[in-house]
Protein backbone atom coordinates (compact mmCIF):
# COMPACT_ATOMS: atom_id res chain seq x y z
CA UNK A 1 0.00 0.00 0.00
CA UNK A 2 2.76 2.50 0.88
CA UNK A 3 4.01 4.62 -2.25
CA UNK A 4 7.79 3.64 -2.59
CA UNK A 5 10.22 4.91 -4.92
CA UNK A 6 9.67 2.06 -7.44
CA UNK A 7 6.06 2.70 -7.19
CA UNK A 8 6.64 6.15 -8.14
CA UNK A 9 8.71 5.25 -11.19
CA UNK A 10 5.61 3.47 -12.10
CA UNK A 11 3.51 6.33 -12.73
CA UNK A 12 2.37 7.36 -16.22
CA UNK A 13 3.44 11.28 -15.09
CA UNK A 14 7.23 9.76 -14.58
CA UNK A 15 7.89 7.60 -17.30
CA UNK A 16 10.03 9.33 -18.90
CA UNK A 17 12.51 9.69 -15.78
CA UNK A 18 15.61 7.22 -15.36
CA UNK A 19 16.79 5.90 -12.33
CA UNK A 20 20.49 6.28 -12.91
CA UNK A 21 21.74 5.31 -9.02
CA UNK A 22 20.98 3.73 -5.68
CA UNK A 23 18.41 1.01 -6.97
CA UNK A 24 18.64 -0.98 -3.72
CA UNK A 25 16.17 1.93 -2.09
CA UNK A 26 14.23 1.85 -4.72
CA UNK A 27 11.63 0.46 -1.71
CA UNK A 28 12.06 3.46 0.67
CA UNK A 29 8.41 5.11 1.19
CA UNK A 30 7.15 8.43 -0.29
CA UNK A 31 5.41 10.51 2.50
CA UNK A 32 6.65 14.02 1.19
CA UNK A 33 7.91 15.89 -2.19
CA UNK A 34 10.03 18.82 -2.12
CA UNK A 35 12.23 21.12 -4.21
CA UNK A 36 15.51 21.84 -3.55
CA UNK A 37 16.71 25.18 -5.00
CA UNK A 38 19.32 26.26 -2.33
CA UNK A 39 23.10 25.18 -2.05
CA UNK A 40 22.47 24.02 1.70
CA UNK A 41 19.42 21.91 2.12
CA UNK A 42 20.62 19.95 5.14
CA UNK A 43 18.64 21.37 7.75
CA UNK A 44 15.40 20.99 6.18
CA UNK A 45 16.09 17.00 4.93
CA UNK A 46 13.17 15.06 6.46
CA UNK A 47 12.48 11.72 6.50
CA UNK A 48 10.55 9.42 3.38
CA UNK A 49 10.74 12.83 1.29
CA UNK A 50 11.65 12.74 -2.39
CA UNK A 51 13.88 16.00 -3.53
CA UNK A 52 13.01 17.42 -6.82
CA UNK A 53 15.85 19.77 -8.27
CA UNK A 54 17.12 21.56 -11.01
CA UNK A 55 20.67 21.21 -9.86
CA UNK A 56 21.47 25.11 -10.64
CA UNK A 57 22.26 25.98 -6.84
CA UNK A 58 24.58 23.21 -7.06
CA UNK A 59 26.86 25.04 -9.13
CA UNK A 60 28.23 21.93 -11.49
CA UNK A 61 29.58 20.74 -8.38
CA UNK A 62 30.41 17.23 -7.66
CA UNK A 63 31.31 17.54 -4.08
CA UNK A 64 28.23 19.21 -3.23
CA UNK A 65 25.84 16.61 -4.49
CA UNK A 66 28.06 13.99 -2.64
CA UNK A 67 27.60 16.21 0.64
CA UNK A 68 23.76 16.30 -0.39
CA UNK A 69 23.16 12.23 -0.52
CA UNK A 70 25.46 11.98 2.63
CA UNK A 71 23.19 13.87 3.85
CA UNK A 72 20.18 12.69 3.03
CA UNK A 73 21.30 9.16 4.02
CA UNK A 74 21.66 10.23 7.37
CA UNK A 75 17.92 11.97 7.49
CA UNK A 76 16.46 8.66 5.86
CA UNK A 77 15.08 10.58 3.03
CA UNK A 78 14.01 9.02 0.09
CA UNK A 79 15.57 9.90 -2.78
CA UNK A 80 16.52 12.75 -5.35
CA UNK A 81 15.07 13.62 -8.33
CA UNK A 82 17.61 15.65 -10.72
CA UNK A 83 17.53 17.88 -14.36
CA UNK A 84 21.18 17.61 -15.57
CA UNK A 85 20.50 21.40 -17.26
CA UNK A 86 22.45 23.46 -15.14
CA UNK A 87 24.57 20.34 -13.47
CA UNK A 88 26.08 18.58 -16.10
CA UNK A 89 27.01 14.88 -16.39
CA UNK A 90 26.10 12.22 -13.13
CA UNK A 91 29.63 11.14 -12.79
CA UNK A 92 30.68 7.93 -11.76
CA UNK A 93 32.00 8.59 -8.33
CA UNK A 94 28.32 10.47 -7.50
CA UNK A 95 26.62 6.94 -9.01
CA UNK A 96 28.70 4.92 -6.46
CA UNK A 97 28.05 6.91 -3.51
CA UNK A 98 24.29 6.72 -4.16
CA UNK A 99 24.82 3.27 -4.86
CA UNK A 100 25.92 2.42 -1.43
CA UNK A 101 23.81 4.99 0.65
CA UNK A 102 21.20 3.13 -1.20
CA UNK A 103 19.62 6.88 -2.12
CA UNK A 104 18.09 6.92 -5.22
CA UNK A 105 19.06 8.68 -7.79
CA UNK A 106 16.60 10.10 -10.68
CA UNK A 107 17.30 11.55 -13.68
CA UNK A 108 14.42 13.84 -15.05
CA UNK A 109 13.95 14.98 -18.70
CA UNK A 110 15.39 18.80 -19.35
CA UNK A 111 12.43 19.70 -20.68
CA UNK A 112 9.90 18.04 -17.68
CA UNK A 113 7.92 20.76 -16.11
CA UNK A 114 8.39 20.01 -12.07
CA UNK A 115 4.62 20.49 -11.53
CA UNK A 116 3.91 17.76 -13.84
CA UNK A 117 5.84 15.28 -11.48
CA UNK A 118 4.95 16.50 -8.45
CA UNK A 119 0.86 17.33 -8.38
CA UNK A 120 0.09 13.86 -9.44
CA UNK A 121 2.26 12.18 -6.91
CA UNK A 122 1.12 14.48 -4.16
CA UNK A 123 -2.22 13.52 -5.22
CA UNK A 124 -1.38 9.81 -4.39
CA UNK A 125 0.06 10.36 -1.60
CA UNK A 126 -2.56 12.48 -0.02
CA UNK A 127 -5.34 9.71 -1.00
CA UNK A 128 -3.13 6.98 0.09
CA UNK A 129 -3.28 8.42 3.71
CA UNK A 130 -6.91 9.29 3.42
CA UNK A 131 -7.60 5.53 2.93
CA UNK A 132 -5.37 4.28 5.80
CA UNK A 133 -7.17 7.28 7.79
CA UNK A 134 -10.36 6.19 6.84
CA UNK A 135 -9.42 2.15 7.73
CA UNK A 136 -8.35 3.57 10.67
CA UNK A 137 -11.55 4.71 11.30
CA UNK A 138 -13.51 1.79 10.33
CA UNK A 139 -11.40 -0.45 12.57
CA UNK A 140 -11.34 2.41 15.30
CA UNK A 141 -15.41 2.32 15.00
CA UNK A 142 -15.86 -1.35 15.11
CA UNK A 143 -13.60 -2.16 17.70
CA UNK A 144 -14.77 0.75 20.23
CA UNK A 145 -18.73 -1.20 19.34
CA UNK A 146 -17.33 -4.14 20.53
CA UNK A 147 -16.24 -2.30 23.89
CA UNK A 148 -19.43 -0.07 24.58
CA UNK A 149 -21.62 -3.58 24.15
CA UNK A 150 -19.34 -5.39 26.91
CA UNK A 151 -17.18 -7.17 24.20
CA UNK A 152 -14.12 -9.90 25.34
CA UNK A 153 -11.01 -11.13 23.76
CA UNK A 154 -12.89 -13.38 21.40
CA UNK A 155 -15.03 -10.92 19.73
CA UNK A 156 -11.97 -8.79 19.65
CA UNK A 157 -10.31 -11.78 17.46
CA UNK A 158 -13.00 -12.62 15.19
CA UNK A 159 -13.26 -8.96 13.89
CA UNK A 160 -9.80 -9.11 13.17
CA UNK A 161 -9.87 -12.79 11.82
CA UNK A 162 -12.93 -11.60 9.38
CA UNK A 163 -10.92 -8.65 8.25
CA UNK A 164 -7.90 -10.61 7.38
CA UNK A 165 -8.89 -13.65 6.47
CA UNK A 166 -6.76 -15.84 8.63
CA UNK A 167 -6.48 -17.39 11.79
CA UNK A 168 -6.11 -15.01 15.35
CA UNK A 169 -5.21 -16.15 18.32
CA UNK A 170 -4.76 -14.44 21.46
CA UNK A 171 -2.64 -15.40 24.31
CA UNK A 172 -2.22 -14.17 28.48
CA UNK A 173 1.43 -13.56 29.62
CA UNK A 174 2.41 -16.53 30.15
CA UNK A 175 1.14 -17.75 26.83
CA UNK A 176 -2.14 -19.53 28.08
CA UNK A 177 -4.56 -18.96 25.14
CA UNK A 178 -7.47 -16.98 25.71
CA UNK A 179 -9.26 -17.27 22.10
CA UNK A 180 -8.95 -17.99 18.73
CA UNK A 181 -10.49 -17.40 15.34
CA UNK A 182 -11.98 -19.55 13.95
CA UNK A 183 -11.57 -21.73 17.57
CA UNK A 184 -12.06 -25.36 16.14
CA UNK A 185 -8.70 -24.88 14.25
CA UNK A 186 -6.58 -24.15 17.15
CA UNK A 187 -5.55 -27.84 18.30
CA UNK A 188 -6.16 -29.08 14.27
CA UNK A 189 -3.42 -26.27 13.00
CA UNK A 190 -0.68 -27.35 15.60
CA UNK A 191 -0.49 -23.99 16.68
CA UNK A 192 -1.77 -24.71 20.42
CA UNK A 193 -0.74 -27.54 22.63
CA UNK A 194 -3.08 -28.94 25.58
CA UNK A 195 -1.35 -28.56 29.21
CA UNK A 196 -1.23 -30.90 32.32
CA UNK A 197 -4.63 -29.45 33.77
CA UNK A 198 -6.20 -29.03 30.55
CA UNK A 199 -5.08 -25.53 29.74
CA UNK A 200 -4.16 -24.66 26.21
CA UNK A 201 -1.17 -23.49 25.50
CA UNK A 202 0.43 -21.53 22.60
CA UNK A 203 2.89 -24.01 20.59
CA UNK A 204 6.51 -22.84 20.36
CA UNK A 205 6.16 -21.71 16.67
CA UNK A 206 4.44 -19.21 17.48
CA UNK A 207 5.97 -18.21 20.46
CA UNK A 208 9.60 -17.82 18.41
CA UNK A 209 7.74 -14.83 16.43
CA UNK A 210 8.60 -12.51 19.09
CA UNK A 211 11.14 -9.66 19.89
CA UNK A 212 11.66 -10.02 23.37
CA UNK A 213 11.02 -6.67 25.53
CA UNK A 214 9.47 -4.85 21.27
CA UNK A 215 5.71 -3.73 20.87
CA UNK A 216 6.17 -3.64 16.89
CA UNK A 217 5.12 -6.45 14.59
CA UNK A 218 7.06 -8.99 14.17
CA UNK A 219 6.59 -11.53 11.32
CA UNK A 220 8.43 -14.70 10.68
CA UNK A 221 7.23 -16.95 7.56
CA UNK A 222 6.86 -20.92 8.31
CA UNK A 223 5.78 -23.14 5.43
CA UNK A 224 3.01 -21.87 3.63
CA UNK A 225 2.28 -19.20 6.53
CA UNK A 226 3.30 -16.40 7.50
CA UNK A 227 2.87 -15.39 11.50
CA UNK A 228 2.59 -12.06 12.52
CA UNK A 229 3.36 -11.14 16.26
CA UNK A 230 2.27 -8.36 18.66
CA UNK A 231 3.21 -8.28 22.26
CA UNK A 232 0.40 -6.26 24.53
CA UNK A 233 1.59 -3.97 26.88
CA UNK A 234 -0.40 -2.05 29.53
CA UNK A 235 2.06 0.37 32.17
CA UNK A 236 5.19 -0.70 30.37
CA UNK A 237 4.32 -4.42 31.37
CA UNK A 238 3.28 -7.21 28.90
CA UNK A 239 -0.14 -8.63 29.52
CA UNK A 240 -0.09 -11.10 26.52
CA UNK A 241 0.45 -11.92 22.85
CA UNK A 242 -1.66 -11.36 19.79
CA UNK A 243 -0.60 -13.72 16.87
CA UNK A 244 -2.47 -13.78 13.44
CA UNK A 245 -1.16 -16.59 11.00
CA UNK A 246 -2.07 -16.54 7.24
CA UNK A 247 -0.89 -16.04 3.37
CA UNK A 248 1.81 -13.76 3.15
CA UNK A 249 -0.60 -11.88 0.74
CA UNK A 250 -2.62 -11.17 3.39
CA UNK A 251 -0.36 -8.59 5.43
CA UNK A 252 0.17 -5.37 4.38
CA UNK A 253 -0.15 -2.01 5.59
CA UNK A 254 -3.86 -1.76 5.98
CA UNK A 255 -2.99 -5.41 7.70
CA UNK A 256 -0.77 -3.51 10.20
CA UNK A 257 -2.96 -0.81 11.20
CA UNK A 258 -5.84 -3.34 12.14
CA UNK A 259 -3.55 -5.49 14.30
CA UNK A 260 -2.46 -2.32 15.95
CA UNK A 261 -5.83 -0.77 16.51
CA UNK A 262 -6.95 -4.60 18.12
CA UNK A 263 -3.51 -4.62 20.17
CA UNK A 264 -5.10 -1.47 21.74
CA UNK A 265 -8.13 -2.95 22.47
CA UNK A 266 -7.17 -5.91 23.91
CA UNK A 267 -4.83 -3.70 25.65
CA UNK A 268 -8.45 -2.48 27.12
CA UNK A 269 -9.73 -5.82 27.51
CA UNK A 270 -6.23 -6.94 29.54
CA UNK A 271 -7.19 -3.71 31.56
CA UNK A 272 -10.49 -4.68 32.51
CA UNK A 273 -9.30 -7.85 33.24
CA UNK A 274 -6.62 -6.65 35.44
CA UNK A 275 -9.23 -4.48 37.34
CA UNK A 276 -11.71 -6.68 38.25
CA UNK A 277 -8.87 -9.31 39.38
CA UNK A 278 -7.53 -6.47 41.56
CA UNK A 279 -11.06 -5.46 42.80
CA UNK A 280 -11.38 -9.78 43.84
CA UNK A 281 -8.62 -9.69 45.35
CA UNK A 282 -8.37 -6.33 48.00
CA UNK A 283 -12.03 -8.16 48.59
CA UNK A 284 -11.11 -11.55 49.38
CA UNK A 285 -7.77 -10.65 51.44
CA UNK A 286 -9.66 -7.83 53.60
CA UNK A 287 -11.91 -10.95 53.89
CA UNK A 288 -8.60 -12.96 54.93
CA UNK A 289 -6.88 -10.20 57.21
CA UNK A 290 -10.01 -9.72 59.27
CA UNK A 291 -10.71 -13.47 59.87
CA UNK A 292 -7.03 -14.00 60.78
CA UNK A 293 -7.36 -10.72 63.13
CA UNK A 294 -11.06 -12.17 65.05
CA UNK A 295 -12.51 -8.42 63.57
CA UNK A 296 -15.49 -10.76 62.16
CA UNK A 297 -18.42 -10.54 64.50
CA UNK A 298 -20.23 -13.48 64.27
CA UNK A 299 -19.96 -16.89 62.23
CA UNK A 300 -22.49 -15.68 60.26
CA UNK A 301 -21.09 -12.18 59.35
CA UNK A 302 -18.55 -14.55 58.43
CA UNK A 303 -20.73 -16.50 56.75
CA UNK A 304 -22.46 -14.20 54.37
CA UNK A 305 -19.45 -12.34 53.35
CA UNK A 306 -17.96 -15.40 51.95
CA UNK A 307 -21.43 -16.52 50.00
CA UNK A 308 -20.63 -12.81 48.20
CA UNK A 309 -17.21 -14.07 47.43
CA UNK A 310 -17.79 -17.00 46.18
CA UNK A 311 -15.53 -19.15 48.91
CA UNK A 312 -15.95 -22.67 48.97
CA UNK A 313 -17.22 -24.87 52.12
CA UNK A 314 -15.29 -26.08 54.33
CA UNK A 315 -12.48 -27.29 55.57
CA UNK A 316 -9.83 -25.23 54.98
CA UNK A 317 -6.29 -25.88 55.36
CA UNK A 318 -3.95 -22.47 55.39
CA UNK A 319 -0.51 -22.30 53.97
CA UNK A 320 1.72 -19.01 54.89
CA UNK A 321 4.85 -18.50 52.77
CA UNK A 322 7.61 -15.82 54.39
CA UNK A 323 10.01 -14.61 52.46
CA UNK A 324 13.89 -15.08 53.72
CA UNK A 325 15.83 -11.72 53.65
CA UNK A 326 13.06 -9.80 52.00
CA UNK A 327 14.69 -6.22 53.40
CA UNK A 328 18.01 -7.31 51.42
CA UNK A 329 15.90 -7.97 48.11
CA UNK A 330 13.99 -4.39 48.72
CA UNK A 331 17.00 -2.64 49.96
CA UNK A 332 17.38 0.67 48.27
CA UNK A 333 14.49 0.87 46.42
CA UNK A 334 11.41 2.80 45.70
CA UNK A 335 8.00 2.04 46.75
CA UNK A 336 6.53 1.54 43.99
CA UNK A 337 8.84 -1.38 42.68
CA UNK A 338 8.58 -3.06 46.21
CA UNK A 339 5.22 -3.26 45.31
CA UNK A 340 5.72 -4.77 42.16
CA UNK A 341 8.01 -7.11 43.47
CA UNK A 342 5.12 -8.06 45.69
CA UNK A 343 2.70 -8.17 43.08
CA UNK A 344 5.07 -10.53 40.92
CA UNK A 345 5.30 -12.91 44.00
CA UNK A 346 1.62 -12.99 44.59
CA UNK A 347 1.01 -13.53 40.76
CA UNK A 348 3.76 -16.36 40.87
CA UNK A 349 1.39 -17.92 43.85
CA UNK A 350 -1.67 -17.47 41.43
CA UNK A 351 0.22 -19.49 38.89
CA UNK A 352 1.41 -22.29 40.39
CA UNK A 353 -1.59 -22.65 42.55
CA UNK A 354 -4.19 -22.29 39.81
CA UNK A 355 -2.87 -25.16 37.86
CA UNK A 356 -3.41 -27.38 40.75
CA UNK A 357 -7.08 -26.50 40.87
CA UNK A 358 -7.15 -27.16 44.63
CA UNK A 359 -6.37 -23.77 45.88
CA UNK A 360 -9.05 -20.89 45.78
CA UNK A 361 -6.87 -17.95 47.45
CA UNK A 362 -3.98 -16.25 47.17
CA UNK A 363 -2.65 -13.41 49.41
CA UNK A 364 -0.31 -10.33 50.85
CA UNK A 365 0.24 -9.20 54.09
CA UNK A 366 3.32 -7.38 54.50
CA UNK A 367 6.21 -10.28 53.13
CA UNK A 368 4.35 -12.59 53.80
CA UNK A 369 1.60 -14.47 51.53
CA UNK A 370 -1.39 -17.13 51.99
CA UNK A 371 -2.39 -19.65 50.04
CA UNK A 372 -6.19 -21.36 51.17
CA UNK A 373 -6.64 -25.27 49.99
CA UNK A 374 -9.77 -27.20 50.02
CA UNK A 375 -10.49 -30.40 51.40
CA UNK A 376 -9.48 -31.86 47.95
CA UNK A 377 -6.16 -30.62 48.52
CA UNK A 378 -4.10 -33.47 50.51
CA UNK A 379 -0.80 -33.03 52.06
CA UNK A 380 1.11 -33.95 49.59
CA UNK A 381 -0.34 -31.89 46.79
CA UNK A 382 0.15 -28.83 49.01
CA UNK A 383 4.07 -30.19 49.67
CA UNK A 384 4.57 -30.12 45.64
CA UNK A 385 2.29 -26.94 45.19
CA UNK A 386 4.59 -24.49 47.78
CA UNK A 387 7.53 -26.28 46.24
CA UNK A 388 6.87 -25.44 43.07
CA UNK A 389 6.57 -21.68 44.84
CA UNK A 390 9.74 -21.90 46.44
CA UNK A 391 11.74 -22.99 43.29
CA UNK A 392 10.32 -20.14 41.30
CA UNK A 393 10.95 -17.28 43.68
CA UNK A 394 14.61 -18.58 44.26
CA UNK A 395 14.72 -18.55 40.11
CA UNK A 396 13.52 -15.26 39.71
CA UNK A 397 14.25 -13.11 43.27
CA UNK A 398 17.25 -15.27 44.00
CA UNK A 399 15.76 -15.42 47.69
CA UNK A 400 14.22 -18.80 49.60
CA UNK A 401 10.61 -19.54 51.29
CA UNK A 402 9.40 -20.64 54.42
CA UNK A 403 6.15 -22.52 54.45
CA UNK A 404 4.36 -22.95 57.59
CA UNK A 405 1.06 -24.80 57.13
CA UNK A 406 -1.80 -24.98 59.74
CA UNK A 407 -3.72 -28.02 60.34
CA UNK A 408 -7.37 -28.18 59.17
CA UNK A 409 -10.05 -25.37 59.61
CA UNK A 410 -13.95 -26.31 59.71
CA UNK A 411 -15.35 -22.51 60.71
CA UNK A 412 -14.32 -19.04 59.85
CA UNK A 413 -13.78 -18.80 63.78
CA UNK A 414 -10.47 -21.04 63.48
CA UNK A 415 -8.93 -18.71 61.43
CA UNK A 416 -6.76 -17.17 63.89
CA UNK A 417 -6.00 -20.42 65.32
CA UNK A 418 -4.48 -21.18 61.60
CA UNK A 419 -2.51 -18.34 61.43
CA UNK A 420 -1.01 -18.32 64.37
CA UNK A 421 -0.28 -22.43 63.81
CA UNK A 422 1.18 -21.43 60.55
CA UNK A 423 3.39 -18.87 61.49
CA UNK A 424 4.56 -21.18 64.52
CA UNK A 425 5.40 -23.50 62.22
CA UNK A 426 7.40 -20.76 60.01
CA UNK A 427 9.26 -19.80 63.28
CA UNK A 428 10.47 -23.54 64.02
CA UNK A 429 11.23 -24.01 60.60
CA UNK A 430 13.73 -20.92 60.27
CA UNK A 431 14.97 -21.93 63.56
CA UNK A 432 15.60 -25.66 62.96
CA UNK A 433 17.48 -24.57 59.69
CA UNK A 434 16.51 -27.56 57.87
CA UNK A 435 12.88 -27.13 57.04
CA UNK A 436 11.54 -25.13 54.56
CA UNK A 437 8.16 -26.89 54.26
CA UNK A 438 6.59 -27.31 58.20
CA UNK A 439 3.21 -28.65 58.73
CA UNK A 440 2.46 -27.64 62.33
CA UNK A 441 1.02 -31.22 62.68
CA UNK A 442 4.51 -32.59 62.11
CA UNK A 443 5.60 -30.38 64.77
CA UNK A 444 4.03 -30.69 68.17
CA UNK A 445 6.53 -31.30 70.31
CA UNK A 446 8.75 -28.58 69.11
CA UNK A 447 5.22 -26.23 69.30
CA UNK A 448 4.99 -27.27 72.83
CA UNK A 449 8.58 -26.10 73.43
CA UNK A 450 7.71 -23.15 71.66
CA UNK A 451 4.56 -22.08 74.07
CA UNK A 452 7.18 -22.91 77.36
CA UNK A 453 9.16 -20.57 75.71
CA UNK A 454 6.83 -17.91 76.33
CA UNK A 455 5.97 -18.79 80.07
CA UNK A 456 8.06 -16.98 83.00
CA UNK A 457 8.45 -19.80 85.00
CA UNK A 458 10.25 -22.11 81.75
CA UNK A 459 12.25 -18.88 80.82
CA UNK A 460 13.68 -18.95 84.68
CA UNK A 461 14.64 -22.56 84.27
CA UNK A 462 16.34 -22.15 80.86
CA UNK A 463 18.07 -18.75 81.74
CA UNK A 464 19.43 -20.19 84.97
CA UNK A 465 20.54 -23.40 83.51
CA UNK A 466 22.18 -22.14 80.34
CA UNK A 467 22.75 -17.85 80.62
CA UNK A 468 26.22 -18.79 82.38
CA UNK A 469 27.55 -21.16 79.72
CA UNK A 470 26.52 -19.12 76.69
CA UNK A 471 27.73 -15.79 78.38
CA UNK A 472 31.43 -17.94 78.83
CA UNK A 473 30.95 -18.76 75.14
CA UNK A 474 30.52 -15.06 74.21
CA UNK A 475 33.12 -13.78 76.21
CA UNK A 476 35.48 -16.97 75.51
CA UNK A 477 35.05 -17.80 71.98
CA UNK A 478 34.21 -21.51 73.00
CA UNK A 479 31.14 -23.58 71.79
CA UNK A 480 30.23 -25.01 75.30
CA UNK A 481 26.78 -24.49 74.56
CA UNK A 482 26.44 -26.28 70.93
CA UNK A 483 28.30 -29.12 72.57
CA UNK A 484 25.45 -29.60 75.17
CA UNK A 485 22.83 -29.42 72.53
CA UNK A 486 23.80 -32.26 70.83
CA UNK A 487 24.94 -34.15 73.79
CA UNK A 488 21.75 -33.72 74.96
CA UNK A 489 19.98 -34.62 71.26
CA UNK A 490 22.00 -37.37 71.54
CA UNK A 491 20.42 -38.98 75.26
CA UNK A 492 24.13 -38.62 76.32
CA UNK A 493 25.90 -40.79 74.70
CA UNK A 494 29.02 -39.83 74.12
CA UNK A 495 30.01 -41.68 70.85
CA UNK A 496 27.45 -40.33 68.80
CA UNK A 497 28.00 -36.62 69.57
CA UNK A 498 31.85 -37.05 69.21
CA UNK A 499 30.71 -38.16 65.88
CA UNK A 500 28.19 -35.32 64.83
CA UNK A 501 30.58 -32.28 65.95
CA UNK A 502 33.57 -34.12 64.16
CA UNK A 503 35.57 -33.97 67.23
CA UNK A 504 38.03 -36.95 69.35
CA UNK A 505 36.06 -38.39 72.54
CA UNK A 506 39.22 -36.89 74.50
CA UNK A 507 38.13 -33.48 73.16
CA UNK A 508 34.72 -34.04 73.68
CA UNK A 509 35.31 -35.31 77.44
CA UNK A 510 37.18 -32.01 78.08
CA UNK A 511 33.97 -29.91 77.04
CA UNK A 512 31.75 -31.82 78.94
CA UNK A 513 33.98 -31.68 81.99
CA UNK A 514 34.16 -27.65 81.41
CA UNK A 515 30.42 -27.64 80.65
CA UNK A 516 29.79 -29.65 83.99
CA UNK A 517 32.10 -27.38 86.11
CA UNK A 518 30.85 -23.82 84.76
CA UNK A 519 26.88 -24.76 85.77
CA UNK A 520 27.10 -27.45 88.50
CA UNK A 521 25.30 -30.20 86.34
CA UNK A 522 26.00 -33.83 86.07
CA UNK A 523 25.66 -34.97 83.13
CA UNK A 524 25.91 -38.37 83.68
CA UNK A 525 23.14 -38.52 85.70
CA UNK A 526 20.07 -39.40 83.63
CA UNK A 527 17.68 -36.85 85.92
CA UNK A 528 20.21 -33.98 85.55
CA UNK A 529 20.26 -34.67 81.16
CA UNK A 530 16.49 -34.78 80.97
CA UNK A 531 16.30 -31.36 83.01
CA UNK A 532 18.70 -29.71 80.82
CA UNK A 533 17.94 -31.02 77.47
CA UNK A 534 14.58 -29.52 78.00
CA UNK A 535 15.98 -26.45 79.03
CA UNK A 536 17.96 -26.36 75.98
CA UNK A 537 14.73 -26.76 73.63
CA UNK A 538 13.44 -24.04 75.65
CA UNK A 539 16.28 -22.15 75.59
CA UNK A 540 16.13 -22.39 71.42
CA UNK A 541 12.98 -20.23 70.97
CA UNK A 542 13.15 -17.54 73.69
CA UNK A 543 14.91 -15.00 71.68
CA UNK A 544 12.62 -15.28 69.15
Amino acid sequence: MSITIKEVLKMKEWKDCRLVAGEQGTDREVLYIDSMEVPDITPWLKKNELLITTGYAMNSSEDVLLDILRAMAQAQSAGIALKTKFFGEITGKIKDEADALKIPVIEVPKDMPFIDLANPLMKKIVDEQNQKLKFNKAMNEKFLAVQIEGGSFREIGEILGELLQCRILVADSKQNMLCCFPEEQAEEQGWVTTGEFGEKIICEKLKNCQKQGSDDICYRVEGENTICSLAIYVKNRCKGFLYAVGEQERFNELSAIALRQAAVYLALEFSKKGLMEQKEYYQDNNFFLDLISDNIQSEEDALRRARGLRWPSFPYCLAVADINGFEKVIRGKEEEEIQTIKDDIIQIHKDVVNRKRHCFFVGNKSDSFHCLFTKQADKEEIARCMEEIQEQVKRNFGVSITVGISTTMESYCGFSKAYEEARTAITIGKKKGTEKICFIEDLRMEEGFFEMSKMETFRNLAGNTLGILEEYDKKHGTCYMETLRVLTENLGARKETAEALYLHRNTLSYRIRQIEQLTGYNLNDPQTLFQVQLAVKIYTYMNL
